[in-house]
């Protein structure tokens, strides 16, 4: 009997949405709707020789991979995960497949289609920036406490947007910053002055970046060089008052430094969906914290990219089991470091 875990169905559609029928029949499937806790993996995980994974969920260190003698197989949703370490992966010989297709040349095909408006992170990224400028999640609460209006709102006509990453993510903000009136600066390693004058944004330093910035937006890919790009004194260079949205991941930057920030009140408030640990600690700050509106991981979840990314993990399983692997991750370069907890 070959035993399957799929871990972190939070919504409940895996096995609705990937076809799974067409698996062995001796092929047994456990689906763990509810994340398990880091230290119970081990046992919990012991017996399976496939593990479908979700991005940044479980994690799978070296201790925990050692602890996992049956494991021949991860499966993960998109092109690597940053949750496993690949080293020990490799040396254990467990293979890792994701979902993320190829073009005939063989070059990763962008994840998102823009040919009909903003990618489905951007438009998270401008809910979470409407809701901590509009004070939503704040009067919400309020409203529903049986009060009334508690401070003003923040216009965005006339501020400065500042991207930190400029690719498809964070390119796709610009349209709608500009039609808000907004002017929009960026700044990363690897930005051109030919992509900020296809952009038509306007290229800085990183300290100008930081210091003027009414909405600085995360739009960085996470790698060992961009971990904690943005740290305590980016913070307190930052205006008093501006705003801070995290959409890319939660380690590109220090947590501790932001909930800081956050908590002095020299930041307005922060957007986030993403974070060091998730599913996000029960006594975690950013919980408590009122300027800060919280989303979990969903910017980019769509029922139709759940379909697909489901149905391709179920492909996955099966061309394993077959004996002809399907988009594994053979490049060292395309697996990143782990995310630290």
């Amino acid at each position: 009997m070959t035993k399957i875990a799929i871990l972190d169905d939070y919504i409940g559609v895996a096995l609705e949405y990937g076809d799974w029928t067409v698996l062995p029949d001796d092929a047994e499937i456990t689906v763990y709707r509810e994340a398990i806790a880091p230290e119970r993996l081990v046992d919990e995980l012991a017996d399976y020789e496939i593990v479908v994974i979700t991005q940044q969920r479980a994690r799978f260190p070296r201790s925990v991979l050692e602890g996992l003698p049956k494991l021949k197989l991860i499966v993960c949703n998109g092109r690597t995960s940053n949750v496993v370490d690949h080293e020990a992966r490799v040396e254990r010989g467990i293979l890792l497949c994701g979902t993320a297709e190829t073009d005939r040349v063989g070059t990763m095909r962008p994840r998102y289609d823009t040919s009909r408006g903003l990618p489905s992170p951007s438009e998270m990224a401008w809910a979470l920036i409407f809701a901590v400028a509009k004070r939503i999640g704040i009067e919400d609460r309020v409203i529903r406490a049986g009060g009334w209006q508690t401070g003003f709102p923040i216009p965005l006509a006339g501020k400065t947007l500042g991207l930190l990453g400029a690719g498809q993510l964070g390119g796709a903000m610009v349209p709608v910053a500009k039609a808000l009136g907004m002017d929009v600066i960026a700044w990363s390693q690897n930005l051109t002055e030919e992509r900020c004058a296809e952009l038509g944004v306007t290229r800085v330093t990183r300290d100008a970046l930081v210091s003027s910035a009414d909405v600085l937006g995360v739009f960085l890919v996470f790698s060992e060089r961009s971990r904690n790009t943005l740290r305590a004194a980016d913070f307190a260079r930052m205006k008093r008052g501006a705003i801070l949205v995290n959409i890319s991941r939660g380690p590109i930057v220090e947590e501790s430094a932001l909930v800081e920030a956050l908590r002095s009140g020299h930041l307005a408030g922060a957007g986030l969906d993403v974070f060091d640990r998730e599913p996000l600690p029960a006594d975690h700050p950013f919980r408590s914290l009122d300027n800060v509106v919280v989303s979990p991981h969903v910017g980019y979840v769509t029922e139709q990219g759940f379909r697909s990314a489901w149905q391709r993990m179920a492909e996955d399983v099966a061309a394993y089991l077959k004996g002809a692997p399907i988009r594994v991750v053979t490049d060292p370069a395309d697996c990143p470091p782990m995310a630290p907890h």
